[in-house]
């Protein structure tokens, strides 16, 4: 056995060869959007489109698609409607797949085109566990009209393990081609994805894709992404410097630099992450310990990004114990040892 080629001191083959056949997708512009409202500039937008289909990532989700008359007019930016003429506008056919996200009772699938007539040709559904049999009701509807479906289950750290089997069930026997372990609140361990991958993926059938999308309040989406990946998963999100909601996701750079797949190349991604961390220092996501005692909790970061958003200074050791006053969290099952 030779060396690792990175790292002498370790022998190599240390990591599996599956990671070189995990399928990537990046979602910077739709979970990015939560941070600035999805107010991107199209150039913005199209340059992150071709640094990605240059890095040989799989699948660009550009925003989300959402029925007329859901926000008020100018509360939200054109990539939380993702008009067709406007994904003309930054996109091209055949350089990379291009998905969109909807929102379970946030679209009615009578605005969706056919996949013929649009250059999106991948469509995922956020929706929690008690919505599952409309969820995916809409999304065979969207397999009608051609298109890839993935079903992204929400904030599963909070079901009970008899919520997940449901949901599960539902799914098995659906059409569904994808679903995603989401990690919403940014509040699991790679021992917690090690148990959920191999759940999901021996519950579903074998044909039926499972891949993952977690949130860094933890600093944990990098290494949940790697334990996901080691256990099997075989799509994984990402975005450009861990773009999202809160403490945003894990790092696409940071990935394709693990993943070490020669159809990935980090270089395209490089150049725009000064102009993703111009964003950063203006919108505060990343690391904050308010997002990490909400995750820690296990409870919705919308506290603790109003506390990053608040230009009014706030006391850490006061937020703590308000969000425990509050939420009350258990203790662990076994006796504490003297």
């Amino acid at each position: 056995m030779g060396l690792d080629h990175r790292v002498r001191c370790c022998p190599d083959g240390l990591m599996t060869d599956r990671r070189r056949d995990v399928k990537v997708l990046d979602c910077t512009i739709r979970d990015g959007g939560c941070c600035n409202g999805w107010w991107f500039e199209p150039s913005l937008v199209k340059d992150t489109f071709n640094a990605l289909s240059g890095a040989g990532v799989d699948v660009m989700e550009i925003g989300y698609q959402t029925s007329p008359g859901v926000f008020k007019p100018g509360e939200v930016g054109p990539w939380r409607y993702c008009e067709e003429e406007l994904i003309q506008e930054v996109a091209e056919d055949n350089k990379i797949k291009l998905a969109t996200m909807l929102d379970y009772g946030r679209f009615d699938l009578k605005y969706l085109k056919p996949a013929k007539d649009s250059l999106i040709s991948i469509i995922r559904l956020a929706a929690y566990g008690k919505d599952i049999d409309g969820a995916i009701e809409i999304l065979e509807g969207a397999q009608a009209l051609g298109y890839e479906v993935f079903c992204n289950v929400m904030a599963v750290s909070t079901c009970t393990p008899q919520e997940v089997d449901t949901f599960l069930e539902r799914l098995r026997q659906s059409t569904v081609e994808n679903v995603a372990v989401v990690d919403s609140f940014g509040a699991m361990y790679p021992h917690h994805i090690r148990y959920l991958i191999r759940k999901y993926k021996n519950w579903l059938r074998p044909d039926q894709k499972v891949g993952v999308h977690f949130h860094n309040n933890q600093q944990s989406a990098f290494a949940n992404t790697i334990a996901a990946i080691d256990e099997g998963a075989d799509f994984v999100d990402a975005t450009v410097l861990g773009m999202g909601r809160g403490a945003g996701n894990c790092p696409l750079e940071l990935l394709l630099m693990y993943l070490d797949n020669p159809n990935h190349d980090v270089h395209p991604i490089l150049p725009l992450m000064s102009r993703f961390a111009e964003l950063r220092d203006s919108l505060k996501w990343d690391y904050h310990p308010p997002y990490a005692i909400s995750g820690w909790l296990n409870v919705h970061p919308k506290s603790a990004i109003d506390k990053m958003r608040s230009p009014e200074p706030y006391e850490l050791l006061a937020y703590y114990d308000e969000l425990i006053r509050i939420h009350k969290p258990r203790r662990h099952h076994r006796a504490a040892i003297e």
